[in-house]
């Protein structure tokens, strides 16, 4: 019904740090997805095609980039997966965990620790800082990059 969500024990500034965390990794997911796109044309209809997890994402982008020719920009953009890669599991950790009553009595997600406010807008910032380091090779390296 209508304004049920009202009725949910959940405190405005944790839902904000939530969201915010998870719409950072939607950037920088995309900026992940975007990069593939370059080096691979036609990654992206694949790519939405097969309703791709963020894991199976990071994996391709991976694969992708092994297969690059070796340039300095090629192991910035390596690095800049293997963090993405690793993001995933904390964005999973997130969005997968189970409400819980956290130490200070309010709702909280927990997967084997509950994340509280801070711990939000740290993923949010590290999902931003490599999403921004993703859109800075995009529009960058990649921009000029011609597939082999």
């Amino acid at each position: 019904m209508k304004g049920d969500r009202l009725r949910q024990p959940i405190d405005p500034d944790y839902m904000h740090a939530l969201g915010t965390a998870c719409f950072c990794f939607a950037i920088c997911e995309w900026n992940a997805v975007y990069c593939a796109e370059r080096i691979r044309p036609g990654s992206l209809n694949t790519f939405v095609k097969d309703e791709l997890t963020a894991g199976k994402i990071a994996k391709k982008l991976s694969d992708l980039i092994r297969n690059m020719p070796k340039s300095t920009e090629r192991e910035d953009l390596a690095s800049a997966a293997k963090e993405f890669t690793k993001l995933v599991k904390l964005r999973n950790d997130i969005l997968h965990g189970k409400p819980c009553t956290g130490p200070s009595g309010a709702a909280r997600l927990n997967t084997g620790k509950v994340f509280e406010i801070p711990e939000l807008e740290s993923a949010a910032d590290s999902f931003s800082a490599c999403g921004i380091e993703l859109n800075r090779l995009l529009h960058g390296f990649l921009a000029t990059y011609a597939p082999v």
